[in-house]
């Protein structure tokens, strides 16, 4: 493996159940609970099922396969962006000297605390708890005032004395962010998520994994059924391209000829 080859991730199988109990207005609700399953092999595909449907990537093909198992089509897209990076991770310096560009919005502050190791499902974790402060807003620009007309002076009426000027009111800041706060539980040896709870304005999602198998998938999961009808993107329109002759037809005369 050269020096800047990406390293093989262990290959494995883990079966998740995700609830999320909303925040505000429909706190009252009842959770919402989602039960899904990983697949991943050694040289980096992955495949996630969800219900009826199956999310199929290929980052060395550069394709993303999404199944429809009811209506039995592949949809074949070019692959998604990458993700985000993981909160706490290092990030690369800015060249010193250089200005930030003006207009760009704050980056929020993420604060990391390690919470130590333990057990699960047979596997030791790591602990991680990540403390996101989103930055403060803005203040709202203020309408440009029109200019007034001139308008004559008017004689003013005699003040009476000994009156003072009531106290302006003082104005109150704006509350900040609520922070958002994520504790994940990761297995050093899988690569894997066995356990994360996530608190914010949205409310509480929690993600408990079940069952973590290790060993290389069935290679046939992570293509498309042959049975599946498969939907390839459009090509794109090329702007000034003339079509070709239809044969039989006499293309028109420009005239002046």
């Amino acid at each position: 493996m050269g020096p800047f080859a990406k390293p093989a991730v262990p290959p494995a199988m883990a079966e998740y159940v995700s609830t999320l109990q909303p925040a505000g207005a429909a706190a009252s609700a009842p959770p919402q609970q989602t039960a899904y399953r990983l697949f991943r092999s050694s040289d980096g595909k992955t495949r996630v099922d969800t219900g009826n449907t199956s999310v199929i990537n290929d980052p060395a093909a550069g394709k993303t396969i999404v199944l429809d198992h009811l209506k039995k089509t592949a949809q074949i897209t070019p692959s998604l962006p990458q993700a985000p990076p993981i909160p706490g991770m290092p990030q690369m310096p800015q060249m010193p000297g250089m200005p930030a560009a003006p207009g760009m919005p704050q980056v929020p502050q993420i604060h990391m605390q390690d919470l130590g190791k333990s057990f699960m499902q047979g596997q030791e974790v790591e602990g991680k708890r990540y403390t996101i402060q989103p930055p403060a807003m803005p203040p709202m620009p203020q309408m440009p005032q029109m200019a007034k007309p001139p308008v004559p002076a008017m004689p003013q009426m005699p003040q009476a004395p000994g009156m003072p000027k009531p106290p302006a009111m003082p104005q109150m800041p704006p509350k900040p962010p609520l922070p958002t706060t994520a504790e994940v539980w990761t297995s050093p040896k899988l690569q894997l998520p066995m356990a994360s709870q996530i608190n914010g304005a949205f409310g509480q999602q929690t993600s408990i994994c079940q069952k973590a198998v290790p060993g290389e998938p069935n290679p046939a999961i992570f293509q498309a059924p042959p049975d599946y009808k498969q939907i390839l993107p459009a090509p794109p329109k090329l702007a000034g391209i003339p079509k070709p002759p239809i044969p039989g037809v006499t293309p028109p005369k420009l005239p002046g000829m």
